[in-house]
């Protein structure tokens, strides 16, 4: 009997618990129930980064996260942060999001200060940490 009641309480709770998310970044309205955090990290030292070109050779680059085993419904609010070995600290960029979708989205980070090309950030284990907040349903 007294675990059926804690089991009750514990449902309740977690129904009753206090998370508010006003809108994302589509301007979707939701339900709090519906939210959900979903965080995760690139490989240090084995991100996908990609050379990004513009007038000038190699000027950054940019990585691809894929937030699929979140199951969003809708494209979520991200938050990001560049982490690495050294270097990443004259990089900038690295917390602005792009193309956000409910699966995916990018990231470009300016390096002509911070490295020379894709290796190098491979080398110095540069890697994208993330939180992202959404509704699920």
């Amino acid at each position: 009997m007294l675990r059926v009641v804690l089991t009750v309480l514990l449902g309740i709770a977690l129904v009753s618990a206090d998370v508010v998310l006003v809108n994302d970044n589509d301007g979707t309205e939701g339900r709090s129930i519906c939210v959900r955090t979903c965080s995760g990290t690139t490989v240090m030292g084995d991100t996908s980064w990609v050379d990004y070109f513009y007038k000038d050779p190699s000027i950054g680059m940019y990585t691809n996260i894929n937030m699929t085993e979140c199951e969003f419904v809708a494209p979520p609010n991200v938050v990001t942060t560049l982490n690495g070995k050294g270097h990443h600290w004259m990089a900038k960029g690295g917390s602005a999001t792009y193309s956000i979708t409910p699966t995916s989205f990018r990231v470009y980070v300016y390096t002509k200060d911070a490295t020379r090309n894709t290796q190098q950030a491979k080398d110095l284990k540069w890697s994208i940490t993330w939180m992202a907040i959404g509704y699920a349903c």
